[in-house]
């Protein structure tokens, strides 16, 4: 699928999830698990930060509350998404909103100290020149970090690929580490986090057909990677 094809799909999907109000949905699901990857970021007070993906904001406005005296961008596809996260950003004055895609950031070389996405990178058609975008638009020495739940280690994801209304690309570990390497990140790094959550002993489906695959998915973990800007 063409590139601006599968962004106005993206868009338009993403803009539905924002009306039916899913952005608070996501949040609550991917919160505990982002507040722990942002935390390894080392965000100073002066950082300048770019939220790949942002959502309704929320990350972004967590990313801010560290970067006091720098700036946080947060991007998405969907301008409906960006509505929902301005409005609810109002009060920030070191966050920026903008409707953009991942793989034609709209920043020159050099912009950002860090970047981080959560749960997105996997719709992106055009994965290895997004994140060669990313790598672009950081400076010496800057850090992207992302958390993706599906990939090929936790089984349970996988049953996300038929429930979703979206093409996406399903990668090993080893994969996704292949292309950050390709992108031009060093010292790429894996490691997995663990949403503390407790599951409901009533569970009866959802994001899993079954509480037993809930419980597999929360002990595989998220799958955090990171890789590095050369200075």
């Amino acid at each position: 699928m063409a590139a601006n094809k599968l962004d106005e799909r993206l868009r338009t999907e993403f803009n539905d999830w924002a009306r039916a109000g899913r952005g608070e949905s996501m949040e609550r699901g991917h919160r505990p698990v982002g507040e722990q990857a942002i935390e390894l970021m080392g965000i100073k007070s002066d950082s300048r930060v770019l939220d790949v993906g942002c959502g309704s904001g929320w990350a972004t406005r967590l990313l801010a509350q560290t970067a006091k005296n720098g700036k946080v961008v947060g991007i998405d596809i969907s301008d409906e998404m960006i509505r929902v996260a301005r409005e609810s950003s109002s009060g920030l004055s070191n966050v920026v909103f903008e409707v953009a895609s991942a793989e034609r950031l709209p920043y020159p070389d050099h912009q950002f100290t860090h970047a981080f996405s959560m749960e997105s990178l996997y719709y992106y058609a055009d994965m290895l020149g997004a994140l060669r975008e990313i790598a672009r638009v950081l400076d010496h020495g800057g850090l992207f970090l992302t958390v993706v739940d599906l990939y090929k280690e936790n089984r349970p994801t996988l049953q996300w690929v038929e429930q979703l209304n979206l093409p996406v690309q399903v990668l090993s570990v080893s994969e996704y580490r292949a292309l950050f390497e390709r992108a031009g990140f060093s010292n790429v790094t894996d490691r997995r986090l663990f949403d503390p959550t407790p599951v409901p002993e009533d569970y009866t489906g959802g994001s899993f057909k079954t509480r037993e695959d809930l419980v597999e998915y929360k002990v595989t973990g998220s799958l955090m990677l990171s890789g590095e800007v050369s200075s």
